[in-house]
């Protein structure tokens, strides 16, 4: 039977009602949250309260944002710096956002390069071109190079330091801040209630504004340098270590402990100012640390100081679980449920495409060359758990660490640093190595290697980690690819006589040598890595090849020395 057409716009009125429920909680809700987006560092799982009931660290405002919204004990991320959050603001894994470790100091397209590929879209440009105020407050560690920096990567606004570590002092004299793109030597104090006080003011200036906000604050609580040591000054203040001491902590842990509840106090200013400037209901907070605590017991990446990873093998730089999982906290008061506690696998990648997905952006299926990993959670959280997450296959790598988490089963193993990021050389050792086999449902710990009692498991899990390195796409934009630049897979073009293949291998070298993709070389480009090279004829050969004189060369004048 034919429906009248008042049913029919009824029925369709109904449908977008029901969706916009299932996206936002309620009809009422906002086309585009604001965001508060909280990284800590080094912040190992054991060190949540929530996580870990063991722990000395006392944390009430992270624990008040996990009662009243939802925790993700099962989260999982690289376990470096720079990576894991390369991962987390492109939605790709470390082996292809180009981030395969922390960012370096060579220039684009050099021998080892390693730095988020410029054709790659990273989560705040997303935002920015979505309409959003963005401001990035505390340490960025995602390059610093032209192209690199947090204004060139979708940020207004940006106070705070470039590389991976810094102390928590500032001075005029002990300071490599930088507000946008100039050096900041005017800040002076603790760098946790510096970064705290521009997020506050960036909030308090932007609140109030038609288009939303994306404030991302990354503390380097709790990265070192920490006191170990009773002949060190301690790098949270005085008062937060007597604290800690007081009720009986370790002189060990002290400086730790009191960085983080420090940390978590300057986070309850922020929390506060929501709820004063009526904002909290149209802003979703999400807390997250970048990689696993430092552990006395290994000699971690970023110094051995007393993290806590529970119950789990391994920290920082390792890809054991004490690597990989740590704390995740998202929270939007009155639309994410109260008190949730998902039991599903996540990991970095799901943080971009859940934010875009509240943001109302669509979630690429590429960035770049390369897939999108990342799936949003929004609608796991809306539906307090009830839409799960799908099983998928995890992978991590650092240095030939390499993790793959798949269900409760997760393949292990310590290929050696000398590959990365020669992944056709990691493949060719992996297909020789024997890898452990751990199943964390019932070995959190990964004692027990399960190999040979699992040999399907084992075949299957190793054939997709060798398929996923052997299918990624390297290619730098402007830069050529990392297969090219590893100097075991580099060979010199082939040359003939034909007038053809010469043109194209003049078009081929024109390619590698334009580093930064401006349609013209200049003489440092020309030289490439000077280190045992001939420099002096190079440049006489550069000068003679520009015709024109302009200190670049152009196609037309490479292809000229040709004819």
């Amino acid at each position: 039977m034919k429906r009248p057409p008042t049913v029919t716009v009824v029925i369709l009125l109904i449908a977008s009602i029901t969706f916009a429920k299932k996206t936002c909680g309620d009809e009422s809700s906002p086309s585009r949250p604001n965001i508060l987006f909280i990284v800590s560092d080094d912040h190992g799982w054991g060190d949540l309260p929530s996580n870990w009931d063991k722990t000395e660290v006392q944390l009430p405002t992270l624990e008040a944002l996990a009662s009243k919204g939802v925790r993700f004990p099962n989260y999982h991320t690289v376990p470096l710096c720079g990576p894991s959050r390369a991962c987390i603001f492109t939605g790709q894994f470390s082996t292809e956002n180009g981030m395969w470790r922390g960012p370096g100091q060579q220039s684009l397209g050099s021998p080892g390069y390693r730095g988020i590929k410029r054709d790659v879209k990273m989560l705040s440009e997303h935002l920015s071109e979505a309409g959003y105020q963005t401001g990035a407050f505390g340490k960025w560690h995602m390059g610093e190079h032209d192209g690199e920096v947090p204004n060139d990567r979708g940020f207004d606004e940006f106070r705070g330091f470039l590389k991976g570590a810094h102390p928590y002092w500032i001075t005029e004299a002990r300071s490599k801040f930088m507000h946008n793109r100039e050096p900041d030597r005017t800040s002076k104090g603790h760098a946790t209630e510096l970064f705290t006080g521009w997020a506050e003011k960036f909030i308090r200036e932007n609140a109030a504004k038609d288009d939303p906000f994306f404030c991302y604050l990354a503390y380097n609580a709790v990265h070192g340098p920490l006191r170990v040591d009773k002949s060190k000054p301690a790098s949270a203040p005085e008062a937060w270590v007597n604290k800690a001491l007081d009720r009986g902590v370790s002189f060990l842990r002290s400086d730790y402990v009191a960085i983080l509840e420090h940390m978590d106090h300057n986070i309850g200013r922020l929390i506060d100012l929501l709820d004063e400037l009526n904002v909290a209901e149209n802003t979703l907070i999400v807390f997250v640390s970048d990689n696993g605590g430092c552990t006395m017991e290994e000699n971690a990446a970023g110094g051995r100081f007393p993290g806590n990873n529970g119950p789990l093998t391994g920290g920082k730089a390792t890809t054991y679980q004490g690597g990989l999982n740590v704390p995740l906290l998202m929270n939007w008061k009155g639309r994410l449920p109260a008190g949730m506690v998902s039991g599903d696998q996540v990991m970095h990648c799901d943080i971009f495409a859940t934010l875009l997905d509240a943001a109302r952006i669509p979630v690429p299926q590429m960035n770049g060359k390369n897939p999108v990993r990342g799936m949003s959670l929004m609608s796991h959280m809306l539906s307090a758990g009830k839409e799960t997450i799908p099983e998928r296959t995890m992978i991590f790598e650092l240095w030939g660490n390499i993790g793959l988490r798949k269900g409760d089963h997760k393949l292990w193993s310590q290929i050696g640093r000398e590959h990365s990021p020669n992944w056709a050389a990691l493949v060719a050792e992996l297909r020789q190595t024997d890898l452990a086999l751990f199943d964390l449902g019932k070995d959190v710990a990964e004692k027990t290697d399960l190999r040979t009692e699992l040999p399907d498991v084992y075949t299957s899990l190793k054939t997709e980690l060798i398929d996923h390195l052997s299918n990624i796409n390297t290619e730098y934009p402007g830069g050529g690819s990392l297969k090219v630049l590893n100097k075991e897979n580099s060979k010199p073009p082939k040359t003939t006589t034909t007038p053809t293949t010469k043109r194209r291998s003049q078009e081929q070298f024109f390619k590698s040598r334009d580093r930064d993709g401006d349609g013209a070389i200049t003489l440092d480009e020309f030289i490439g890595n000077p280190e045992g090279r001939n420099v002096p004829a190079l440049t006489k050969r550069f000068k003679n090849m520009d015709s024109n004189g302009d200190g670049k060369l152009h196609l037309d004048e490479l292809n000229e020395q040709t004819k």
